[in-house]
């Protein structure tokens, strides 16, 4: 397996440390995982197709430390599951490893692992936003400027919509995004969590086109295809600021 490949994987749903306790399911062709953060503000579901690896369902709860744990590997890697000696059958531990070194990461429980509700009631999306790699450029140059900002208001305006990081009714510091849209049905500014949104952005900033969708019922989505990844995320709307 290639380390790379893996680590892209993790970075996809861990989002800069956002969520680090998930479960990994292998159908022997498909690494694939469901993800929420801790404040629930974000779903998700990732797929990782074109894999050899054997049939599994397992616990990782610290994220951090296998991504540690595995910048000690070179790039080409093997995938095993070490079995509970018990059983045979009951996988304990994760082990990688190169031409030279290895690393065995011990799996969780998937007891202690998060429940991550199987599917999502979702509205009628009423506004689609083009996404490009200026726009995940400009909202991450944002963010970065305005670190310690917790969200963003996405508003209609005459051309399209203006994402507006560090939004107030108040004076503030805030750094605004003009977006042109043909579909805008927003009828009034809508807040998200802006940590969560260019963690996810950062993610996949590889991603030439998505669009994000929105609904005035307070819900966007935003789905990513990049060589065999496919990921989906779904963002609750906050108490505007």
């Amino acid at each position: 397996m290639n380390k790379i490949t893996l680590n892209t994987f993790i970075q996809k749903y861990n989002l800069g440390g956002q969520v680090n306790s998930v479960t990994w399911n292998s159908d022997g062709e498909k690494l694939s995982t469901r993800f929420m953060s801790p404040d629930k503000n974000l779903l998700g579901t990732l797929t990782l197709g074109k894999q050899n690896l054997d049939n599994f369902k397992v616990g990782v709860y610290d994220t951090p430390m296998l991504s540690k744990m595995l910048t000690t590997l070179a790039d080409s890697i093997d995938f095993t599951l070490i079995k509970s000696p018990s059983d045979n059958e009951t996988p304990i531990a994760i082990h990688l490893s190169d031409s030279h070194i290895s690393a065995d990461y011990v799996l969780a429980a998937l007891g202690v692992i998060p429940d991550v509700p199987e599917s999502i009631k979702e509205p009628e999306y009423d506004t689609l936003i083009n996404v490009d790699n200026q726009f995940i450029n400009s909202f991450i140059r944002g963010k970065s400027a305005l670190s310690d900002v917790t969200t963003f208001v996405v508003k209609p305006t005459d051309v399209g919509v203006e994402f507006v990081i560090g939004h107030s009714d108040s004076n503030s510091n805030r750094i605004s995004i003009k977006v042109q849209s043909g579909a805008v049905s927003i009828t009034e500014p809508i807040t998200f969590n802006a940590n969560l949104f260019k963690e996810l952005l950062n993610a996949n900033k590889e991603c030439s086109h998505a669009t994000l969708r929105i609904s005035n019922k307070g819900l966007a989505y935003i789905e990513f295809n990049v060589d065999d990844f496919n990921v989906k995320y779904w963002l609750v709307a906050q108490q505007g600021s």
